[in-house]
């Protein structure tokens, strides 16, 4: 039970924070996570411990635990490594991804579009490229890969982060499902490479 309590605050904690409600920087008051989640104080620390490999929050003696913050070099980094290896992955994937859960993954997407939900587009375009990282066939890239995209959502879900990009980017990913559903390898990668450019140049545009 009490491992079930840690995994199920682990991951409550861990959302918040890729969806930015806790900021970064933020101050993780121990006693007020506990109330939110109605558990003691052991679940709570380990789940934060977790949470500190993974490098979302880290502590500081005498003051407590707080969200990590991303600087702007870690977000060139980000990008840099999604350029390169996440269109690896995909050429690594390719053959493994599955007709059925594309179709799923397409048929989410044209109906938050429609409906303008942003925010499940921001968790749908977080689940859609794990998706594809999960099918890389190596688990060392994959767990590589999906720190990443933890890293990733957090810039995806900045107040900044504009209506028109998440429309956009979710109109990019259905581009890339229907080439990879007519198994057009060689342009689903090339595509894959221009969305994440895409997203980086509006990201750095917006900061000036």
């Amino acid at each position: 039970m009490a491992s079930s309590k840690k995994e199920q605050v682990y991951i409550e904690i861990k959302k918040r924070i890729l969806n930015n409600y806790y900021e970064q920087g933020e101050y993780l008051e121990e006693k007020e996570i506990c109330e939110t989640f109605k558990v003691s104080r052991t679940p709570v620390r380990e789940a934060m411990n977790k949470l500190a490999s993974e490098n979302l929050v880290y502590s500081v003696p005498k003051q407590g635990t707080f969200v990590t913050t991303l600087s702007t070099q870690d977000i060139k980094q980000i990008f840099q490594v999604r350029y390169i290896i996440e269109t690896s992955a995909l050429d690594l994937s390719f053959d493994k991804l599955e007709k059925e859960e594309l179709i799923n993954f397409k048929n989410k997407f044209i109906e938050e579009i429609r409906n303008e939900n942003y925010q499940v587009l921001h968790e749908l375009d977080y689940e859609f490229h794990n998706y594809i990282n999960s099918k890389c066939g190596n688990k060392y890239l994959h767990s590589f890969l999906s720190r990443i995209q933890d890293n990733f959502q957090r810039v995806r879900t900045q107040e900044f982060y504009t209506k028109n990009r998440t429309l956009g980017g979710a109109e990019e990913h259905l581009e890339i499902i229907d080439n990879i559903l007519t198994a057009n390898k060689q342009r689903s990668i090339e595509l894959l490479e221009s969305h994440i450019s895409s997203t980086e140049k509006y990201y750095f545009k917006s900061l000036i």
